[in-house]
């Protein structure tokens, strides 16, 4: 963990409510999707173009208002698109719906399109075009039918790494939380920013800021760092958040946040612009900002930090990292039950406020290395050569091992 001002990072995409899955990534698995793709039969044996013709129309289907009828609206057909796709449906008249590529090879599980309309899907096989379905049913018997072809755009090497080494740390014993959903949202956050970045002006890429953000917190999206031994506040074995501004020294998220880049009263408008912020994002991500978050003990526990000022709906955040949000105390990990529930380890806040210090320059940084040198602060390590090259190390390894 590093003192107070250290740094900051973080941003996001979401899909929610979607269904999602994954197709087996071995080589065998692809050769077998091409196979089908050539033999064109679905599961019961039925020629696809003959199937696809029994509905031609769906629009039609739709204007009778009585036919059942289930159609993509996105993504088009014949359309090059990015890794993972998000199809989107409509339909009537079915109860169920389910979407197939290669004819035979589910997507996931059926799902009732007066609830949903939307499924999220990553590839394996990319860089060929394949035929993908969708099916209406009714009493688990197939009425409608639409087709179209589409081609998925490679994953790029960086993209490769992160899913990669995302999915080695963030296991998630209980098999409750939707951890592809959650690794998705986080590339996405990520990979927001730094197009944001780069089209200010940065010339920054992908791989390197990756590489960053796995040296800082090993894409842990729970990541967490309540140390007491490493505090910069209450520098003590244990119990050191007996003193409130102990908590303002923790570090959370895919980002490795810093809590004391939002101190209330230390570090003059930049702790000011970064507390604003946060509620910023926070908000956007459907987080509560609501001053009456704030509970009389963390009134005054605030005031023993600030007694001068009024605590906000960070200082909650902050305050209650140990409860109500359960994040454990003197301890680090990857606490993935919190994300989610705790914006700090929500990938779309943590990532917009880790890199947020990089915006006021990206019309002057030359190239990853100055980028981690200005994100360092003033941390004087983040300036040397030798520190910049353990960073890059985490990519340009995974790089020369994988990618061609």
């Amino acid at each position: 963990m590093h003192f107070i001002f250290a740094k900051l990072l973080v941003v996001l995409i979401s899909t929610a409510g979607v269904l999602i899955g994954c197709e087996p990534t071995d080589t065998a698995a692809n050769d077998d999707e091409r196979d089908s793709i050539d033999a064109g039969v679905d599961d019961t044996g039925v020629d696809a173009a003959d199937d696809a013709s029994e509905q031609q129309d769906s629009g039609d289907a739709e204007d009778a208002g009585a036919d059942p009828y289930v159609e993509f609206t996105a993504p088009a057909d014949g359309a090059e698109v990015d890794n993972p796709v998000l199809f989107e449906i409509e339909a009537g008249q079915v109860d169920e719906v389910e979407i197939f590529a290669d004819e035979t090879y589910s997507l996931g599980s059926g799902f009732d399109p007066s609830e949903q309309d939307e499924l999220m899907y990553r590839f394996a096989g990319t860089d060929f075009e394949r035929p993908v379905h969708v099916e209406g049913r009714v009493d688990g018997e197939k009425v409608a039918r639409d087709d179209l072809k589409i081609t998925v755009t490679p994953d790029s090497c960086a993209e490769t790494f992160f899913l990669t080494e995302f999915d080695d740390i963030n296991e998630d014993p209980s098999g409750e939380l939707d951890m592809f959903t959650i690794r998705e949202e986080s590339l996405a956050a990520i990979k927001e920013e730094i197009e944001t970045l780069q089209s200010c002006g940065a010339d920054i890429t992908l791989g390197a800021m990756l590489s960053l953000l796995s040296w800082e917190a090993a894409f842990r999206v729970g990541s967490y760092n309540t140390m007491c031994n490493e505090n910069s506040y209450n520098n003590t074995e244990s119990d050191c958040d007996e003193v409130a501004e102990a908590l303002y020294s923790y570090q959370y998220g895919i980002g490795g946040i810093h809590a004391s880049n939002f101190h209330p009263c230390r570090g003059g408008s930049y702790t000011q612009n970064m507390r604003a912020l946060f509620h910023d994002i926070a908000e956007d991500q459907g987080y509560s900002i609501d001053e009456s978050l704030v509970t009389s003990e963390q009134a005054d526990r605030f005031a023993t930090v600030c007694p001068d000022d009024t605590p906000e709906a960070i200082d909650h955040y902050i305050l209650g990292a140990h409860e109500p949000y359960d994040i454990p105390r003197n301890d680090n990990g990857n606490k993935l039950s919190a994300v989610g529930s705790y914006p700090f380890l929500d990938a779309a806040v943590s990532v917009q406020l880790t890199f947020n210090i990089l915006h006021s320059h990206c019309d002057s940084i030359d190239d990853d290395r100055e980028a981690i040198e200005i994100w360092g602060g003033g941390d004087d390590r983040y300036g040397t050569e030798e520190h910049q090259d353990n960073i890059l190390s985490h990519y340009e390894n995974f790089k020369a091992a994988n990618c061609d």
